[in-house]
C-alpha cells in the first residue's frame, strides 16, 4: 500500500510539474505575442505618421520668412537677388484684420499699381506649385523673366499659394524655405520645380529636400519636414483670395492684367519699353521671336480653387479621377 500511494504521489508530482511548465510556456508565448503586438501598434503609428505628416495640421498660425512681403511675396530685384521683406514676424490666416487688402489704385488687389514715369515695371505672379498651367508658365517664360530681371528691366514679385493639393502646400513652404535660408536659389528653385508639375510632379517631403541638396548644396530639411512655413502659405493664399485672385497663374504687369496669362511677354515688353523711352536706357535685350514661339505653341487655361481656400487633402480626390480616366 505504502508502494502505491507512493507511485500515486509521484504521478501527482509529475502532472502538477507537467502543468506548471505548460502554464510557463502559454506565458512566455502569450509575452512573446503582447510584445509584437506593441511592437506592430508602434510600427504602424510611425508608418502613419510618416504618411500623414507631410500633410497634416491646421497651419494657421505659425512664422514668415524674413524676406516676405505683407501681401506673402517675395520681390526679386535680379535672378539671384531678394528685396529687403518686411519681418512679419508671425502669422496668423484666421486673423487678417490689420492687413490691407483690395487696397491699390482703383480697387486693385495690394501692390498692384500703376507704375510711375522712370521706375522699373514690377510683375506679380500668383502662382501654385500644383498648378499644370503654372508649369506650363514657367517652362515658357522662366528663362525670359531671368533676362529681364538681370537687365534691371523689371522687378517680379512671387506670391505663392495653396489653391490645387496638398503638394501646393509641400512645394510652397519649400520655396519659402529656400528664400529665408538660402535667396540666391529662390527664383531658380521655385522656377525649375513650377515647371516639372507641368510634367505630373508630385514631391515628397524628402525628394523636395534632397533637390535643394543635390541642385544647390542647401540642406534646408529640417524646414521642410517641420512645416516651417506652411502657416504662411495659407496666410498667404487667403490674403490672394481675398484680393481675387482665385485662379492660377494670375499676372500683373503693373497694373495691367495679363489675360490671357500668355500675353505677358507682350505686356512686359510694351511696359520696358516705356521704361527705356524715359530713362534712354537700352534694357529689352529680348528676342521678340522668343514671344512668338511661346505664343504659338500655346498653354493650358489658367487653374480655378473650387472654393478658393488652401487646399488640405485634395490629392486622393485628383489620384481618383486619374485611375477614373484611365479605367475610360
Amino acid at each position: 500500500m505504502a508502494r502505491n500511494g507512493g507511485a500515486s504521489a509521484r504521478e501527482q508530482a509529475r502532472k502538477l510539474q507537467q502543468e506548471q511548465e505548460r502554464k510557463q510556456k502559454m506565458q512566455s508565448l502569450m509575452l512573446r505575442l503582447g510584445v509584437v503586438a506593441v511592437a506592430l501598434v508602434v510600427v504602424i503609428g510611425l508608418t502613419f505618421w510618416v504618411l500623414t505628416r507631410e500633410d497634416a495640421g491646421s497651419y494657421t498660425e505659425g512664422d514668415a520668412p524674413a524676406a516676405a512681403n505683407e501681401q506673402g511675396g517675395f520681390v526679386l530685384t535680379s535672378s539671384t537677388e531678394l528685396a529687403e521683406g518686411e519681418d512679419l514676424g508671425r502669422v496668423d490666416s484666421e486673423e487678417l484684420e490689420e492687413v490691407p487688402i483690395g487696397e491699390g489704385a482703383d480697387g486693385l488687389p495690394t501692390g498692384v499699381q500703376p507704375r510711375e514715369e522712370g521706375q522699373v515695371p514690377h510683375v506679380i505672379i500668383y502662382t501654385d506649385p500644383g498648378c499644370p498651367a503654372c508649369g506650363s508658365f514657367e517652362s515658357a517664360y522662366h528663362g525670359l523673366l531671368m533676362q529681364w530681371l538681370d537687365a534691371g528691366a523689371i522687378t517680379l514679385e512671387y506670391r505663392s499659394v495653396n489653391f490645387q493639393t496638398a503638394y501646393s502646400a509641400r512645394a510652397a513652404n519649400a520655396f519659402a524655405c529656400m528664400a529665408d535660408e538660402s535667396p540666391e536659389n529662390y527664383f531658380d528653385f521655385l522656377g525649375t520645380i513650377t515647371a516639372e508639375r507641368a510634367q505630373g510632379a508630385d514631391y515628397s517631403n524628402d525628394e523636395l529636400s534632397s533637390r535643394a541638396q543635390n541642385d544647390y548644396g542647401v540642406n534646408i530639411s529640417e524646414c521642410i519636414d517641420d512645416g516651417t512655413y506652411r502657416a504662411f502659405v495659407n496666410y498667404t493664399t487667403t490674403l490672394a483670395t481675398a484680393n481675387g485672385a482665385t485662379a492660377t497663374p494670375l499676372i500683373w504687369v503693373d497694373d495691367q492684367l495679363a489675360e490671357p496669362y500668355m500675353e505677358t511677354g507682350d505686356l512686359i515688353m510694351a511696359a520696358v519699353q516705356e521704361y527705356q523711352d524715359e530713362t534712354g536706357e537700352d534694357l529689352l535685350g529680348i528676342d521678340e521671336q522668343d514671344l512668338e514661339e511661346i505664343d504659338e505653341e500655346g498653354a493650358p487655361e489658367q487653374s480655378e480653387a473650387e472654393d478658393g481656400e488652401p487646399a488640405e487633402d485634395a490629392e486622393e480626390d485628383e489620384d481618383d479621377a486619374a485611375e477614373e480616366t484611365e479605367e475610360d
